[in-house]
């Protein structure tokens, strides 16, 4: 990427940062359980443009859930793009959960849980996004837990698919693609993936 492209990225982040948060998110954080869970990494919102806005359609009636939320970038975007939709995101590291429910505290469709998901699996709800949070054990007890929210016909945005795999191809219902972001000219994996209504 060259100095131009990469300083209109930096300065667009910056921009959308600032607005929702009062404050810039890039960056990593080491994982806190790393023989379960990926270190917190920071989605781009060129991504989060395609996969909200271009492969699927936010419905009014959609709870969005951002499973290992971290500094909930992906929540910055949606509040920056106007979608009004209750948002929960759940983190398991306390200090960024805290700093993070703090920042967005004035949104009154947002909510942070410093919470395992597993701990309080969500019973409602039907948007999960998730950018790789968790190893390949607890990716299948997500799968398992899932499924009990059949009902309610659940779509699962999975960013950087990591164990994809886990995924039953006979249970779920997988669209995976390199989709390609032509601005700053890099592609990036990412799956949309339902239960199988039989």
């Amino acid at each position: 990427m060259n100095i131009y492209k990469y300083l209109k990225r930096q300065l667009r982040r910056l921009k959308i940062d600032l607005t929702t948060q009062g404050k810039f998110l890039a960056g990593q954080i080491p994982s806190i359980d790393s023989d379960n869970l990926i270190k917190t990494v920071s989605s781009n919102y060129e991504e989060l443009q395609i996969v909200f806005f271009e492969r699927y359609q936010i419905k009014p009636d959609d709870v969005i859930y951002d499973v290992g939320c971290g500094k909930a970038r992906v929540f910055s975007y949606l509040l920056y793009k106007g979608v009004k939709n209750k948002m929960i995101g759940y983190e398991i590291n306390p200090v960024v959960g805290k700093e993070t429910k703090k920042r967005l505290a004035k949104y009154k469709n947002v909510e942070i849980r410093l919470d395992n998901i597993f701990d309080d699996f969500p019973t409602t709800g039907n948007v999960f996004y998730l950018y790789n949070p968790f190893k390949e054990e607890m990716v299948k007890e997500f799968t398992k837990r899932i499924l009990a929210l059949k009902h309610l016909n659940p779509v699962i945005f999975y960013n950087n698919p990591v164990h994809l795999h886990i995924f039953d191809q006979d249970t779920f219902d997988i669209q995976f693609e390199e989709i390609a972001v032509k601005e700053f000219n890099y592609t990036f994996p990412f799956a949309l993936i339902r239960i199988k209504q039989k």
